[in-house]
């Protein structure tokens, strides 16, 4: 199974199955509301703005499928689609799981989301098989693990479409500079805690990975 490992030197094959994921509950994180009791990444926030949360996350394991050629609404979409077959169990052991969140997208900062690009689509792993992921079938899936990392993130609520998603990044990297932070230009990511139209009030973030602890 192709499983992939996230460094300060990039993306390495990774054989983690032997190392073990820490109870949920040890540090004490409290889901946020928009989770709905679903499983999700885990984090502290250490310190916050109006702008943005400055936030320690914990290390994680996420199921993620390339989707290319698209533009990133059409991408978004049909990731969300083939993740959710992989929990309803189109995996090698027929496994199913339940539902986790946020789903996240990987974007070139280079990339113009209203045109065609590449892009990774991800759903965190429920903890219970994080050490022994079902295998996934789909010829463009793999397993990721993240180490512990640090990022800002701005958080806001409503449909993010591609202009609303563009105009909350450029924001969040004009504060940023004004503020003298650094953080990885290569790429960044945007999630969502529910389906793009769902009527529940919806949470979206922007995420930019850095490599400050301060």
């Amino acid at each position: 199974m192709l499983r992939y490992s996230v460094g300060k030197m990039g993306i390495c094959l990774s054989d983690r199955n032997q190392v073990k994921d820490e109870d949920p509950d040890v540090r004490g994180f409290r889901k946020p509301p928009h989770y709905r009791n679903r499983e999700g990444p885990k984090y502290r926030v250490v310190n916050f703005t109006p702008d943005y949360e400055y936030r320690k996350y914990e290390p994680s394991t996420w199921i993620c499928v390339r989707v290319n050629g698209v533009e990133f609404k059409k991408a978004a979409d049909r990731g969300e689609s083939i993740l959710a077959k992989y929990f309803d169990g189109h995996n090698g052991p027929e496994k199913t799981m339940n539902k986790t969140c946020p789903l996240k997208v990987q974007i070139e900062f280079k990339q113009d989301l209203h045109e065609p690009g590449y892009f990774v689509v991800a759903k965190h792993l429920p903890y219970e098989y994080c050490d022994r992921p079902p295998a996934p079938k789909h010829k463009d899936m793999f397993i990721q693990d993240l180490p512990e990392h640090f990022a800002y993130v701005s958080v806001f609520g409503g449909i993010a479409d591609q202009n609303e998603i563009k105009q909350r990044l450029d924001a969040l990297i004009e504060v940023l500079g004004n503020e003298n932070k650094d953080y990885e230009k290569m790429d960044y990511s945007t999630t969502r805690f529910e389906k793009a139209y769902n009527l529940r009030k919806n949470t979206n973030e922007i995420i930019l990975l850095t490599n400050r602890r301060v």
